[in-house]
């Protein structure tokens, strides 16, 4: 009898225990996911931020600003900046609109199983002569913009699968695909909706990488 009731006893904390940390990863994820919304509706533009002076790139880091590049068969490497503080508007020009189309949604398996939801993906098409690109953070997911290359493409029915690796589910009819295309993977939150949202810029100057130090 004694036994039964230590047994119950030790089950009603571990229950307690359970329901207790869940609620709390809950309430946190929420307070992140809510500040970061706040952030993004109160700033300006990347352009329209005054730092007291940009690098020689014509942009601001902040802490989490990191590099990558696209590659493209008949032009060179464009390098992409991701998450910087602020542009150059004299030097940096907001890729219009009319440049991105949505493409579907999906994964690769790996962003599936950490979000348990299909990530968003767009096209980009790079305006011509650009020699950098700029993207801001996500506001509705904690996470930066992930850029690709587009090697190849193969379409069934109404999924596409990119370079072997993204399959994507993609609404009719498939926007046509041509060399000055990059993909954009902006998470698992529609509201980060590319060019508005989650802003993009480019720049005709060369965007120099900075070595590490």
């Amino acid at each position: 009898m004694k036994s039964g009731l230590i047994f119950k006893a030790l089950l009603l904390t571990t229950l307690v225990a359970v329901i207790g940390t869940s609620l709390k990863l809950f309430t946190d994820n929420q307070a992140q996911k809510a500040k970061r919304a706040e952030l993004c509706g109160k700033s300006t533009q990347l352009t329209q931020v005054k730092p007291e002076k940009y690098d020689k790139n014509g942009l601001k880091e902040r802490e989490g600003t990191f590099y990558r590049q696209v590659s493209f068969k008949s032009k060179p490497v464009v390098p992409v900046v991701i998450f910087p503080e602020a542009l150059d508007g004299k030097r940096w020009s907001k890729v219009p609109q009319s440049a991105i189309k949505f493409l579907g949604k999906g994964g690769d398996g790996k962003s599936l199983g950490e979000w348990l939801s299909p990530d968003y993906f767009y096209l980009l098409e790079v305006p011509e002569g650009a020699k950098g690109l700029a993207f801001g953070r996500l506001c509705y997911k904690n996470g930066d913009a992930t850029v690709y290359s587009i090697r190849k493409w193969k379409e069934e029915g109404n999924k596409i699968s990119i370079n072997n690796k993204i399959t994507l589910e993609h609404p009719t009819p498939l926007p046509k695909i041509n060399p000055a295309h990059i993909l954009v993977n902006v998470g698992s939150d529609e509201q980060d909706v590319l060019g508005s949202v989650t802003e993009v810029y480019f720049m005709k100057e060369r965007l120099r990488i900075p070595q590490k130090k």
